[in-house]
């Protein structure tokens, strides 16, 4: 099987999580998951999009390949850069043409609707497709706590329709058959490495 990451350096990818940018939580996950497919006997690579300089590496088998990949991103950082996933689809699919998992990392916002539904769609037609969504810890904190003010009522309202359309979103990917992981940027690692593991228990890659 051979994985390949299509990691989003853009501008929501700056976000704050703890002591860490949603960026370094998301280099972190794709490591991880790179070094437990790499174990496995998968082939890896990394594709990013909206960075300041595009990075590709191609699929490669053996333990050797997760220095080439620690080597590609020890200097790779976030940009302000919005995300235009239908023009890192279309680079992605020139460049891999074997069919192979593409995880894409992101976080998604309910007004990527067409052009994500677009462009993985396109991605499906060639690849398995995986969608890695970080989701910010402070609207879970948000969503719990209790409501005490007429403020309190409109941040914990806004945040609610934030998450409902979110959520719709996801329901969408869905509908059109790929999976999506929801989840806070600590956890993205060992949910991602879950689902991978999963698949290959199930015979799906």
């Amino acid at each position: 099987q051979q994985i390949v990451f299509m990691l989003d350096c853009g501008r929501r990818m700056r976000s704050q999580d703890g002591e860490l940018a949603h960026f370094d939580h998301a280099l972190n996950a794709c490591l991880l998951l790179s070094y437990v497919a790499l174990r496995q006997g998968d082939a890896v690579g990394l594709s990013t999009f909206a960075a300041d300089q595009q990075h590709y590496l191609a699929p490669v088998k053996g333990t050797a390949q997760l220095n080439v990949l620690l080597n590609a991103v020890y200097d790779l950082n976030s940009t302000r850069r919005s995300s235009d996933y239908l023009t890192a689809t279309t680079q992605l699919l020139a460049r891999q043409k074997r069919r192979a998992l593409v995880v894409l990392v992101t976080n998604l916002r309910d007004e990527d609707d067409e052009d994500l539904l677009s462009a993985v769609k396109r991605l499906s037609q060639q690849h398995q497709v995986l969608v890695a969504s970080l989701r910010e810890r402070i609207l879970d904190t948000t969503r719990q706590q209790p409501v005490q003010t007429v403020e309190d009522a409109l941040i914990y309202c806004g945040t609610v329709d934030y998450l409902n359309a979110r959520a719709e979103l996801h329901e969408r990917l869905s509908a059109h058959g790929v999976p999506v992981v929801d989840a806070r940027p600590g956890d993205l690692g060992a949910q991602l490495v879950t689902h991978y593991l999963g698949w290959k228990r199930a015979g799906k890659l």
